[in-house]
């Protein structure tokens, strides 16, 4: 064979190799399964498909939320076998694995981005283990607004309460007119999120911090009137059979016009909206009390698993396409969240978007940000406060309420023996 032969052979076999890459499927594990989630998700990856030259992604959905996510990964990593990326919380949902060594660190996607510049303070903080990021997000939510119906609020002369006082005089007038005053729904968070609201109205944002980096005992007096206020002027107004029900029910029983209120996270609002029920027409939004000009987030972060180098390339390269503006809005719009990247355009979204956005702004310039308070806990006290404050809203008797009190106060003294609280 003449040399030139052989060259173009060589040739051909490269190509040949180089097309062969560029249909390497990689996948993304996440745990949104449906509805608006499901639907932001997939725009995320479509989105970055089409800005990808070398690799193609695929999601697969991991059934449940976070704690079955991690499951699997745990599983994943014994067997070799991790995603290219993957959805994970934050905090120390990310430092559990850092830990472990099994994340990959994104140093250079976040320089590449401009991290710094395009989250704010309050999001860094909960991305970063020792200064380094392992995280980038791509998912926000604030879980401290309360959903009510506007037709049933204007049957009764209802405005939207302020403080504590005027919730409970509107959870009273709805129920004496035949409606289930507040919804909420089973699950380890759920109860959790509402237990926030007057959390922060007894603890301040310091005190809630305190909690977090285990300064403050849940066996201390401040922890216990918090519990009070929640039995009080929230677990009294839940709706009948409500730890049955998932949050999608609850957010249909809304639209039915069967309940007044829910407490949930922005994300139900893309649900109503697609259930055909109009935001700011049908439905509004207000601040829990003890929360107003204050934002609590939930949020979500793609995450690289240390692996393949072929892997983290195209995980790396997914994600600096998920931290563009585009890329951020191309799931936040149909997931109905923010966007954590302060550069999208505030007129991506509509009128509830709007809001949120809103909220969202005012509490970060005036430093109210709070993150989620389970993911800054040590995993084991997060979970199981989790458990605990369900445990209470569906039995909020003064027994459950002290062996509450006596299981997570255990659990922070193990913790601190074991120094593993940190002052996010």
């Amino acid at each position: 064979m003449k040399k030139t032969g052989l060259v173009s052979v060589i040739a051909a076999a490269a190509l040949a190799s180089a097309g062969a890459h560029a249909q390497e499927t990689y996948e993304i594990w996440h745990y949104y399964a449906a509805g608006s989630e499901l639907a932001g998700m997939e725009a995320l990856i479509a989105n970055g498909n089409e800005a990808a030259q070398n690799a193609q992604f695929t999601g697969v959905i991991i059934p449940g939320n976070v704690v079955e996510l991690r499951r699997q990964l745990q599983t994943a990593f014994l067997g070799g076998q991790p995603p290219a990326a993957y959805q994970s919380s934050m905090a120390f949902e990310l430092k559990a694995f850092v830990d472990g060594g099994r994340l990959h660190p994104l140093t250079d996607v976040w320089e590449e981005i401009g991290g710094d510049e395009i989250f704010p303070e309050g999001v860094q903080r909960v991305v970063k283990v020792d200064g380094v990021p392992y995280g980038v997000p791509f998912d926000l939510s604030l879980i401290n607004n309360v959903f009510y119906n506007t037709a049933i609020f204007e049957e009764l002369g209802l405005e939207p309460p302020a403080d504590w006082d005027s919730f409970m005089q509107t959870c009273t007038a709805l129920s004496e007119a035949g409606y289930q005053p507040l919804g909420n729904a089973g699950g380890t968070f759920w109860s959790l999120y509402n237990f926030y609201a007057p959390l922060v109205s007894v603890l301040g944002e310091d005190g809630y911090y305190q909690l977090a980096s285990g300064e403050l005992g849940f066996d201390s007096p401040e922890f216990s009137e918090a519990l009070d206020l929640y039995r009080d002027m929230m677990v009294s107004c839940y709706a009948d059979n409500w730890s049955g029900k998932t949050w999608t029910q609850t957010a249909d029983d809304v639209v039915n016009g069967d309940t007044g209120m829910f407490m949930m996270g922005i994300w139900v609002a893309a649900y109503f909206e697609q259930a055909g029920f109009t935001a700011g027409e049908e439905f509004d939004v207000f601040q829990a009390p003890g929360t107003i000009g204050k934002s609590i987030f939930q949020m979500d972060v793609l995450a690289v698993p240390a692996g393949s180098e072929a892997g983290i390339a195209a995980a790396e390269d997914f994600i600096v396409t998920a931290a563009s503006p585009e890329g951020q809005a191309a799931f936040a719009v149909p997931k109905g969240s923010l966007a954590p990247n302060i550069n999208v355009d505030p007129s991506v979204y509509g009128y509830a978007g709007a809001k949120f956005a809103e909220q969202f702004a005012q509490a970060s310039a005036a430093n109210a940000v709070l993150p989620n308070l389970f993911f800054l806990l040590p995993t084991a006290v997060g979970t199981e406060l989790g458990v605990q404050i369900e445990r209470f809203a569906i039995d909020p008797s003064d027994t459950v309420k002290a062996e509450l009190i006596a299981t997570l106060e255990s659990l922070r003294q193990q913790a601190l023996a074991e120094d593993a609280f940190i002052a996010w």
